[in-house]
C-alpha cells in the first residue's frame, strides 16, 4: 500500500477562485502544482500556441543547423536522418523527413534495430550512408553522446548535424581549464536544449520537439504559411507524453492542442491507428490513450520487427495501406502484451527470492526479448517502488565474450544517467534521462554492476516509500457535475501535472460486486456518513479484493470523480487508485 500525504500549501482560495471564474478546490489543486502568479494561472487556463511557444533561435546552434541543412538542400545533397527506435525517435523522423521533403531536400532516413544496431548511431550506419553517397547525416533523439561514433563520420567526410534532448556527458576534471564542462561531439552542429550554454527557456522537451523546432525555424526562414508546421503538432504531443516529459510550461501546450488537433489529423497513418484502436469515436482523447494506447503501438515495431513499420505508416499518403500497416502494428503490440505479462511475472518471482534486501533492483533474464527489459523494469519499480535494472542476453560479443543490455526505470532521487556515470567503467556504452536509461556491458560484470550501484546507493528508507499526495480532502457529497468540468480545465494529466487525488474516510460498504472477463473490476456502492449513496470502482484483482474485505464494512479512499454514461443515462461515480479498508 502506498503511504498517504496531503497538500499543505496555502493561499487565498476563494479569491483565486472568484478572479478566474473556478471552483476553490480547482484553484486549490492549481496551487499545489506551484501555479501561484497571475501569468502563471492565465497560462495554465487559458494558454495560446500563439503566445507559449518559445523561439527555435534559442536553441544553441539552431541556426547553424539550419545554415546547413538549407546548404544541402540547394546544393541538392544527400541527406540521412538518423533516429531512435522508440516513440519519440519515431515522430523526430518523421517531422524530419516530411519537414525537409516539403522543403526540397533530397533526404532519406534509418531507424537503428534495437538488437542489432542498440540506441543510436554508431559505426556500421555511418558506414553504410557513405557507401550509400549520404553527405550529410542529421540525427534525431540521439547522437550527443557519440564522440567516437562521429569522430569517425569527420574522417569520412561526412557532415554530422545532431539533434537531441539527452543530457550531456561532462567532463570530471575540476582544473579541465575549459570555459563548457560539455563533452560534445565532432558534429557541425550540435542542437541539444541540456547544453551548459544553452538561453532556451525551457529545455525539458523531447526529441521530436527539438526537430519540429528546427522545422518551424526552416519553414519561416522560406516563409511557408505557419499552418504547415503546425500540421507536425500532434506528433510532438504524442512524442512528449510518451517520453514522459513534464507537462509544464511549453510541453503542456503543445499536448493540450495536440490532442485537440488528433481527432482532425490529416496523416492517414495517424488516422488509421486511432481508427484500429477505436479511438475515433471517443469524445476526447486524453494523454492516457496516447500513452497506454497509441504509444506503445507505435514502440511496437520497434520492439519485435522494426520501428520503421511505424515510421512508414506515418509517411504514408494511401489510405489502404495505412489501415494496413495500423493493424500490423495493432497485431505486433497484442503479442507484446502476452510476452510481457509472461516476463513480468518471472521478474516478480525472481526478486522476492534473492534481491529484497537491494535498494537498487539488477535482475538478469538471459532468455527475455531485449526489448521487454525497459517494461519489465518499469513494472519492478511499480511493484517494489525502488530504481530497477533488468538485463537480457545480447547478440554479438566484445572480443570474444558475451555481451548483455539493459534498461533502467527509477524513482524520485536517484538519477540513473547520474548513476550510470559513476560506474561507467563497468559499461561499454549507455545514455539516457535521469529517471529511465539503457547500456550494455559485458555478461562477466553483471554482477560486479549490481554490487557496485547497491554499494554507492544513497537512498535511505523513507525514499523507498511510494508516495500518494492528495490535493483535497473531499467528501463524495461535495461532488458534482459542475465541479468535474471545471476538472477537465486542468486537462491535459501527466508527469508534473498529475490527475488530482482526493480522499475521504469511514464510507459504508452498501454492496460489493465484481466485474469484467478477466474479473478485474471492483464496484462498490458507497454511503457517506451524510447519507450520500455514489459507486465506487476500483480496478484490481476482484478476488482478491473479496478475500481481503471479508467482513470489513467501511473503507477509506483516495480517488477521482468521474461522469458515467450508459445507456443514455449519466450518474456520479469514483474511481478509486487506493483504499484502507475498516471493521
Amino acid at each position: 500500500m502506498k503511504k498517504w500525504f496531503l497538500y499543505n500549501k496555502k493561499a487565498d482560495f476563494k479569491a483565486i477562485a472568484d478572479k478566474y471564474g473556478i471552483d476553490q478546490v480547482t484553484a486549490r489543486i492549481l496551487r499545489n502544482r506551484d501555479i501561484n502568479s497571475d501569468s502563471q494561472i492565465n497560462q495554465f487556463l487559458h494558454g495560446s500556441l500563439e503566445e507559449d511557444l518559445h523561439s527555435p533561435l534559442y536553441l544553441p546552434d539552431a541556426i547553424k543547423c539550419m545554415n546547413q541543412l538549407n546548404r544541402a538542400i540547394a546544393e541538392k545533397k544527400h541527406i540521412r536522418v538518423v533516429g531512435d527506435y522508440d516513440v519519440d525517435g519515431v515522430c523526430a523522423t518523421y517531422i524530419l523527413v516530411r519537414g525537409l521533403r516539403r522543403l526540397g531536400a533530397q533526404v532519406d532516413y534509418v531507424l537503428p534495430d534495437r538488437i542489432r544496431d542498440g540506441y543510436g548511431i554508431n559505426v556500421d550506419i555511418i558506414n553504410k550512408a557513405k557507401e550509400d553517397g549520404v553527405q550529410v547525416i542529421l540525427t534525431c533523439d540521439n547522437g550527443i553522446a557519440a564522440i567516437d561514433e562521429l569522430k569517425h563520420a569527420r574522417e569520412l567526410g561526412i557532415t554530422v548535424l545532431v539533434t537531441d534532448h539527452h543530457d550531456v556527458r561532462q567532463n570530471q576534471d575540476e582544473d579541465y581549464g575549459c570555459e563548457s564542462r560539455d563533452i560534445l561531439p565532432p558534429a557541425s552542429a550540435v542542437v541539444d536544449p541540456k547544453r551548459e550554454d544553452n538561453r532556451y527557456p525551457y529545455p525539458e522537451i523531447c526529441g521530436a520537439v527539438v526537430a519540429w523546432k528546427i522545422i518551424i525555424m526552416m519553414y519561416q526562414n522560406h516563409a511557408i504559411p505557419e499552418e504547415e508546421y503546425y500540421e507536425f503538432l500532434e506528433f510532438a504531443a504524442i512524442a512528449t507524453i510518451c517520453d514522459v516529459m513534464e507537462l509544464k510550461d511549453e510541453n503542456r501546450t503543445i499536448v493540450k492542442f495536440g490532442l485537440q488537433q488528433l481527432k482532425q489529423t490529416t496523416n492517414p497513418g495517424l488516422r488509421a491507428l486511432l481508427q484500429v484502436q477505436e479511438l475515433l469515436t471517443q469524445e476526447h482523447i486524453t494523454s492516457y490513450h496516447i500513452g497506454y494506447i497509441i504509444g506503445p503501438c507505435i514502440n511496437a515495431g520497434g520492439r519485435l520487427r522494426s520501428a520503421e513499420i511505424a515510421l512508414d505508416l506515418f509517411l504514408t499518403d494511401d489510405v489502404s495501406e495505412a489501415f494496413d500497416k495500423a493493424v500490423r502494428l495493432k497485431e505486433l503490440n497484442d503479442s507484446r502484451k502476452t510476452m510481457t505479462i509472461a516476463a513480468t511475472n518471472q521478474a516478480i518471482e525472481m526478486v522476492e527470492k534473492y534481491y529484497m534486501r537491494d535498494m537498487v533492483l539488477v535482475v538478469y533474464i538471459p532468455g527475455l526479448h531485449e526489448s521487454l527489459a525497459g517494461i519489465i523494469a518499469g513494472r519492478l519499480r511499480e511493484r517494489f517502488y525502488k530504481p530497477s535494472f533488468v538485463i537480457t542476453r545480447a547478440e554479438g560479443d566484445e572480443a570474444g565474450e558475451p555481451l548483455v543490455k539493459g534498461s533502467g526505470r527509477s524513482i524520485e532521487g536517484y538519477s540513473m544517467s547520474g548513476h550510470l556515470q559513476e560506474v561507467s567503467d563497468l559499461l561499454l556504452k549507455w545514455g539516457g534521462h535521469p529517471m529511465a536509461a539503457g547500456f550494455t556491458l559485458l555478461e562477466r560484470n553483471v554482477e560486479s554492476f549490481r554490487a557496485e550501484l547497491n554499494r554507492r546507493c544513497t537512498l535511505g528508507k523513507e525514499q523507498l516509500v511510494d508516495k500518494l499526495w492528495i490535493d483535497v480532502p473531499m467528501p463524495i457529497d461535495y461532488i458534482s457535475d459542475n465541479l468535474i468540468h471545471d476538472f477537465e480545465k486542468l486537462e491535459p494529466f501527466g508527469k508534473g501535472n498529475e490527475k488530482p487525488c482526493f480522499a475521504t474516510k469511514n464510507l459504508g460498504i452498501a454492496d460489493c460486486k465484481v466485474f469484467g472477463k478477466n474479473r478485474n473490476v471492483v464496484k462498490m456502492r458507497l454511503l457517506s456518513e451524510s447519507g450520500c449513496l455514489m459507486d465506487g470502482l476500483i480496478f484490481t484483482n476482484g478476488d482478491e479484493f473479496l478475500r481481503e474485505k471479508g467482513r470489513n464494512a467501511k473503507i477509506d479512499v483516495v480517488y477521482y470523480p468521474q461522469i458515467n454514461e450508459y445507456n443514455g443515462n449519466q450518474s456520479l461515480q469514483i474511481i478509486i487508485d487506493d483504499y484502507q479498508l475498516k471493521p
